[in-house]
């Protein structure tokens, strides 16, 4: 498995085609043919990915970009001679950011579509309602949500795998800045929801490993449209900073309400909101926030050696001359969730089970635009908290914290 390191998008792609065999046709096949591996796939198999993103409903800021990001890709490397010179076939699907939504597209991808990998979706409740469905079904499943749940314990976790930065790799990027900074005592304010609880979680697991107190903790449903109750209770719990975990537009409220409150505690949030829509929905709230984030959230500030550096170049020019917008950070999903599939489908063919395996063991320093991957047996994250960097919101813009 090569490194990927310093590499553009059109090499990136041929390398995922250079084994292509001549004399091959496009074109669906049997399931009994299905299965083999590599060289040994049929002329006529069929390479399917089903996709699940939020593209519309309150996930849709993590959603939208993540499918633009997939529709990129695929027309990219198909417009290279596809995989092993077979069209890659992604079958998009819309959960509309709703659980059951995703549980019946897993369903439908999974049993109408017969695909041989699902990659999706974007928030942690419906992936951990997929999670299910890819361990009794067996098909392997690259989710674009953040939750370590979605992932561990490994043992029950052997069909899924995920690109985003887990809470795990969040929380001790905000510690150690904490240590930095000495802060010592904190509040937490997260979202009642899956991934909100997850973020809970991990703040209270690793607090004593970092000497953090937790004086106070407070939660808001995801629908709620004003937290300054529970801000109010945190002004005078005797916080020295307050931790916010959630998913826009929570974390924006709160920004926004901090504002109105006058409360001048340091607020570090989760990378959940690591995009231009928490600024926009702040209303001026949003300056000073920090958080921690992958390098795609300001792709012009990264240095020339950095091994990501040609990764995200070409993502980010890429898809920017496509779509008009930027990708923000959850695009890298979406982008590293599609180009690992399709690495597993050149290496293994459409076997769910070798493909299964190849994610698992032979994923080792793949450079995404989210970070550098090495996936095994015990971790199905694979990448590492120094992977994440600090962002802050100075002038109504993400800068990196340096």
């Amino acid at each position: 498995m090569k490194k990927w390191m310093n590499v553009g998008i059109n090499f990136l792609i041929a390398g995922m085609i250079l084994t292509a065999c001549g004399g091959q046709q496009t074109g669906n096949t049997s399931e009994s043919e299905k299965g083999t591996k590599g060289e040994e796939t049929k002329a006529s198999e069929s390479y399917k990915i089903g996709a699940i993103y939020s593209k519309t409903g309150p996930a849709s800021p993590l959603g939208d970009p993540e499918w633009n990001a997939t529709l990129l890709l695929e027309e990219q490397i198909n417009a290279n001679g596809g995989i092993n010179g077979v069209p890659v076939e992604v079958i998009l699907a819309d959960d509309e950011s709703k659980q059951e939504k995703a549980i019946e597209e897993m369903n439908r991808l999974i049993h109408d579509e017969k695909v041989n990998i699902i990659i999706g979706t974007s928030t942690t409740g419906p992936s951990l309602a997929m999670k299910g469905l890819a361990m009794e079904n067996q098909i392997p499943m690259i989710s674009a949500a953040a939750a370590t749940s979605i992932v561990e314990p490994v043992e029950e976790s052997a069909w899924v795998f995920k690109t985003p930065h887990s809470d795990f790799h969040a929380v001790t990027r905000i510690y150690q800045y904490m240590q930095e900074e000495g802060i010592k005592k904190i509040a937490t304010l997260s979202d009642s929801n899956a991934y909100g609880a997850a973020g809970l979680e991990v703040l209270k697991a690793v607090s004593v490993e970092y000497g953090i107190e937790l004086v106070a903790s407070e939660s808001y449903n995801t629908n709620d449209t004003d937290m300054s109750a529970q801000l109010t209770k945190i002004n005078n719990s005797g916080a020295e900073a307050l931790v916010v975990w959630g998913t826009n537009p929570g974390p924006a409220i709160i920004a926004k309400n901090m504002k109105e409150l006058g409360m001048k505690m340091p607020h570090i949030s989760s990378h959940g909101i690591a995009n231009n829509t928490f600024i926009e929905l702040a209303e001026g709230g949003a300056e000073g926030v920090v958080i921690p984030t992958g390098k795609l959230l300001f792709p012009t500030q990264i240095e020339e050696s950095d091994p990501q550096y040609e990764v995200i170049k070409n993502f980010y020019d890429a898809y920017t001359a496509k779509f008009g917008g930027e990708p923000t950070q959850f695009g890298s999903y979406g982008y590293d969730n599609m180009l690992l599939a399709v690495e597993a489908l050149k290496a293994a063919g459409t076997d769910r089970q070798a493909i299964r395996d190849y994610l698992e063991t032979k994923i080792q320093g793949f450079v995404g635009a989210t970070g550098t991957f090495t996936f095994s047996e015990k971790d199905h994250n694979g990448l590492t908290p120094d992977s994440m960097v600090l962002a802050e919101v100075k002038d109504g813009k993400w800068v990196l914290k340096k």
